[in-house]
């Protein structure tokens, strides 16, 4: 099994509550399969073993079937991460076990895209199907992944509402803190025109004892607006720079860290000297770390920037993360000394489109005319790596590059 299969199963889970599934998915799946002129539409959710059906349109009794994943045709679509079409399942030369579910239900052509979790591992599937052959062609698919953007967006709507009923209180977060078990994981960050390593960004992990490696979107909701946020940020920034020091002890290239700190922190003048007294007694150079800013809706943008020129006085530089995902992040690349930014994975999700690639280029040379570095973030296929290329933009993330690691480590 490769390690994006590893990585799915817990981020699958979260999705699979029925008492939280919402009435309007089945209504987006009729708009879908009635603009790609289909007459079944179904989202699956599939864990390590099985395949869960959340939604369905066209066809009755399904909602809550669990299928054992591999006698499935969508297994191949969230393994790959990438869109599978299948013209007509009565067609020699292909898998035979891709399309034998189709055959046994009675259905010919099959188009399936990948659904990700906002960690940006593939957890499911939008797919239709029909029971008479299809010529499937390049915009065909791209309708339906438009559609399956508007399903992720419903599915992390659908499981924000849930995380309070299975949130880990306060005390379970100190306690994990206390023994070490939040720590952070490393993924790359890549020049996608070489695959070259530049650097890499810290994500908070929890090792949890029984619960298994749990992502931010598990616990970070319940200590956000406490202090305990703090202690949690300096906690796994001391750790990532001492593991990135170890790592200089392996390459004759050092790489640049990037470090999320939530930028709540930027208002209050002791949580800055806190900040700044973590990075200076580090032996990490301050020039080779990148503080990501996570967007706080409270922020006085007056005081957030004095607060940004103290830290880069100790020479570490500022990133504004999830560009895209808001307005307030546009307009604070304006207002805000920073040093760069990152474009959210609800914008990359569409390169290729004529839209998206054109706003694209305008952010990347806003950063070349300005000196400002620019990742691209949640990159999943190769047809995102060749539009990114295409329009040279110079470093990107994601899961096509590498799955997060306990370690840095080259992509």
């Amino acid at each position: 099994m490769n390690d994006r299969s590893r990585m799915r199963g817990g981020p699958a889970g979260n999705y699979l509550d029925p008492a939280s599934v919402s009435p309007v998915l089945k209504t987006t799946l009729e708009l879908a399969a009635t603009a790609a002129g289909y007459p079944v539409a179904i989202l699956h959710i599939l864990d390590d073993e099985k395949q869960h059906v959340l939604a369905a349109y066209g066809v009755d009794g399904l909602v809550g079937t669990v299928t054992d994943r591999q006698s499935t045709t969508c297994r191949e679509v969230v393994d790959t991460g990438r869109p599978l079409v299948i013209t007509d399942a009565s067609e020699p030369g292909i898998d035979p076990s891709l399309t034998a579910p189709l055959v046994a239900a009675g259905m010919r052509t099959y188009v399936g895209v990948p659904l990700f979790s906002r960690e940006h591992t593939p957890i499911g599937t939008l797919c239709m199907t029909d029971t008479i052959g299809h010529d499937i062609g390049a915009e065909d698919v791209q309708i339906v992944q438009k559609y399956a953007q508007i399903l992720q967006e419903q599915l992390e709507l659908q499981r924000d509402r849930t995380v309070t009923t299975d949130a880990y209180s306060i005390e379970e977060i100190v306690d994990a803190m206390s023994r070490d078990e939040i720590r952070p994981w490393f993924q790359a960050i890549v020049d996608p025109r070489t695959r070259r390593t530049h650097g890499y960004e810290a994500l908070c992990r929890w090792l949890h004892p029984t619960d298994g490696v749990l992502s931010p979107a598990r616990f970070l909701p319940t200590v956000r607006s406490t202090d305990i946020m703090l202690d949690l940020d300096l906690q796994v920034l001391r750790q990532a720079m001492a593991m990135m020091l170890e790592h200089d002890t392996t390459t004759d290239e050092p790489a640049v860290l990037h470090a999320n700190i939530d930028g709540a922190h930027l208002i209050r003048p002791q949580r800055i000297d806190m900040l700044t007294a973590v990075i200076t007694e580090s032996d990490f150079p301050a020039c080779r770390l990148r503080i990501e800013l996570i967007e706080s809706a409270t922020l006085d943008d007056t005081v957030a920037a004095q607060a940004i020129s103290m830290l880069r006085t100790i020479g570490a530089q500022i990133v504004i993360d999830d560009v895209g995902r808001g307005w307030s992040s546009l307009s604070r690349m304006v207002t805000w000394p920073i040093d760069g930014f990152k474009i959210d994975a609800s914008l990359t999700s569409g390169l290729g489109t004529r839209v998206v690639d054109h706003l694209l280029t305008g952010l990347i040379e806003h950063a070349d005319a300005n000196d400002l570095v620019v990742i691209a973030e949640g990159i999943e296929t190769p047809e995102q790596v060749r539009s990114l290329v295409a329009l040279q933009c110079p470093l990107a993330q994601g899961y096509h590059f590498q799955v997060p690691q306990p370690d840095p480590r080259p992509a």
